[in-house]
């Protein structure tokens, strides 16, 4: 071993540079006498290396080389460099590309000298310039915390270190490594960050979740006392056999040594300590320690199901109990309520939404709702989930968009039962449910800022419900600014709001997609509404005349009807005793303005009898009269194609008109409710 160190004692100028008069002994430079320079420096030169030169300045760096390294004067780096066989850089990580750079421009290596750094994070790549000037660059890294003192001697005994350099070097670094007392692993230059990686992830920030697990015990309020009475600190005292035991059994047996609730499943005791631990260290603490624990319940919950110890299901429930939900604590109250089941936590002040949505990660769909939850809003948040790593639902009454006071007084509000249904989704559930009172929303009892929905919003049903979409518009704008969604779920049930929302966000350029989600029926067809529970068993009744009207209007738009023929089957379906038509209607999909008669609707597709370049997304050319849907083998090129969800189709036009797809026709006709 010393016959590979010494076969590269260095030459400069022609002339060998001073080492120790024994054989195979080096002239050593280190580059900062920090807590493993100095260590390493007295480790080499206890095995008869002569330590030349040492470059510090700092008040505790001179400490050090005086208790470490006594007589070993202290130079500038350059100096350091010049006068050694074996260059140690030990400086810290960010600064050793740096320093080297400096070195190299001085000229202060030179061919054949051995320029070695203690960097877990680098390769040998960093020290490029030492070998532009022919030096020979080798890393090694001991895998230990150093303490700057001479207990570290006898801790550097069976050390591995991890040895990075070219093969033909690589015997070098192997027996520098054992004259130090280490153990070499050989790790390439490309797997070194890694490497690092997973050395500081176990290490360092193991010291940072125990020191949090004292912080916590000592909030609780855990104290000990000494045979002498004196009052002492037990945090250690509790952690140690503990900590001690499965970070051998982690060791020795892997991932088979998980204990805990969530190798267990238990999601109720975690949703215990993230309330406890918020609870006893104050918003400032649990800052510091809720992150920790909830990314490494995460994790947690990930390795037992990859190992089967849990299901998928409650693998699900727990990620999303710890990721991001929260327990803050605001003013010494408690905010979020998540209990033992692991229902979704629920937040009452925009402050507290605020705080939760801070801590999500990842993507975050909102599902809007008046609340009296039904299976069409629990199909809105299983879409969501679907589209976003978090889910938020606003449960909220919103008065500005109600114009009869009696109406809004008599909407169902049923906040328990409404966050029971969304629990009972499973791993479907929202992590989040908002609901706030209206004074949270208004607290000047109005808003004189509105969003206008501009024309479509005063047609249709704005015209039987005047200032609705005004106040839906603003309470949803206000909503997506305090969510700051990624996503917002809405259903095609109440189109013409759908459509204004959609219209809202691409005018205002807001930051986010909206999801369409299908109308979710009953099974004798009416659209599931909250306001359906209002229903008299006659009225219910009556109520089926508006989806077999949507339901006709469908069959004769697919079957190629005019838009005459559309609407009186549509009109027919709704000449039954005790239905009040308030329009009943087929509009354009973007404009919301009713179609002319000369208008054919078949199916998804729509052509104007007259050409209208406004109106077009693809012009097409063809002889063919009535404007239908084809299959691609019916038509030569060129024509309009789309792209639809189960097939793609061309449709062939007149030559004077322009063709478009437009939404299937029961999502664009508007008849009450229905």
């Amino acid at each position: 071993m010393r016959r590979a160190l010494g076969r590269y004692q260095g030459r400069r100028r022609g002339r060998m540079v001073r080492c120790s008069s024994k054989p195979g002994r080096l002239a050593i430079g280190i580059l900062g006498t920090g807590r493993v320079g100095a260590v390493l420096g007295n480790a080499l030169r206890a095995e008869g290396h002569e330590i030349v030169a040492a470059s510090g300045s700092s008040p505790e760096s001179v400490e050090r080389a005086e208790a470490l390294l006594p007589g070993v004067p202290l130079r500038d780096m350059v100096d350091v460099a010049r006068a050694a066989d074996l260059v140690l850089v030990t400086v810290p990580d960010d600064a050793i590309a740096d320093v080297v750079a400096w070195i190299a421009q001085q000229g202060g290596f030179r061919p054949g000298q051995l320029v070695v750094h203690t960097s877990g994070r680098y390769g040998t790549g960093v020290l490029a310039p030492a070998l532009s000037a022919g030096a020979i660059a080798l890393a090694i890294h001991p895998a230990m915390t150093f303490t700057g003192t001479s207990l570290d001697l006898a801790r550097l005994v069976g050390t591995p270190f991890a040895v990075t350099a070219p093969a033909p070097v690589q015997p070098i670094g192997q027996a520098l490594v054992v004259e130090l007392g280490g153990e070499p692993v050989l790790i390439p230059d490309a797997s070194r960050a890694g490497y690092h990686a997973a050395l500081a992830h176990a290490s360092n920030h193991l010291v940072t979740l125990v020191t949090q697990a004292q912080e916590i015990l000592r909030a609780a309020g855990v104290t000990g006392t000494a045979p002498s009475g004196e009052e002492v600190d037990p945090a250690g005292r509790l952690l140690g056999p503990l900590t001690r035991a499965s970070l051998e059994g982690a060791l020795t047996s892997g991932a088979a040594a998980l204990t805990g609730p969530v190798s267990r499943g238990d999601a109720g005791t975690v949703a215990e300590h993230l309330h406890a631990i918020e609870a006893l260290v104050g918003r400032e603490g649990a800052d510091r320690a809720l992150p920790t624990y909830r990314a490494l319940a995460d994790a947690t919950a990930v390795l037992a199901e990859g190992r089967g110890r849990i299901g998928a299901e409650t693998s699900a429930r727990i990620r999303r109990l710890v990721r991001e939900t929260t327990s803050a604590v605001i003013d010494g109250d408690a905010v979020l309520d998540a209990d033992r089941t692991g229902r979704p936590a629920v937040v009452h002040s925009i402050a507290d939404l605020r705080v939760a949505r801070r801590r999500m990660a990842g993507s975050v769909a909102v599902v809007p709702t008046m609340g009296a939850l039904h299976e069409g809003h629990l199909a809105l948040v299983r879409a969501a989930r679907t589209a976003a790593d978090h889910v938020v639902v606003t449960i909220f009454v919103n008065p500005t968009q109600f114009g009869d006071p009696r109406d809004l007084a008599a909407y169902p509000r049923t906040l328990d039962d409404d966050v029971a249904a969304l629990a009972s989704l499973g791993a479907d559930a929202p992590d989040l449910v908002f609901a706030p009172s209206a004074q949270e929303m208004y607290p000047d009892g109005v808003t004189r800022v509105t969003v206008d929905p501009g024309p479509v919003g005063g047609g249709l049903e704005g015209a039987s419900r005047p200032g609705h979409f005004a106040g839906v518009l603003t309470v949803v704008s206000k909503l997506f600014h305090l969510v700051q969604p990624d996503v917002a779920a809405f259903g095609q049930k109440d189109a013409q709001q759908l459509a204004l929302v959609q219209r809202m966000v691409r005018d205002l350029d807001m930051p986010l997609w909206v999801l369409e989600v299908p109308t979710v029926r009953e099974a004798d067809g009416l659209a599931l509404s909250s306001r359906n529970a209002r229903l008299t068993p006659e009225g219910r009744q009556q109520a089926l005349a508006l989806s077999r009207s949507v339901a006709a209007a469908q069959r004769l738009a697919s079957a190629g009807a005019d838009l005459g023929q559309v609407l009186a089957a549509a009109r027919a379906e709704l000449d039954v005793p005790g239905v009040d038509v308030d329009y009943a209607t087929v509009v354009d999909p973007e404009t919301y303005l009713e179609l002319g008669a000369a208008s054919r609707v078949v199916g998804r597709w729509r052509c104007p009898a007259t050409s209208s370049p406004r109106w077009s997304t693809a012009s097409v050319s063809s002889t063919t009269a009535p404007c239908l849907p084809v299959r691609l083998a019916d038509v030569d090129p060129p024509a309009a194609e789309f792209v639809l969800p189960a097939r793609r189709l061309r449709t062939a036009c007149p030559p004077t008109s322009y063709c478009r797809p437009i939404e299937p026709i029961p999502a664009r006709i508007g008849i009450l409710s229905g």
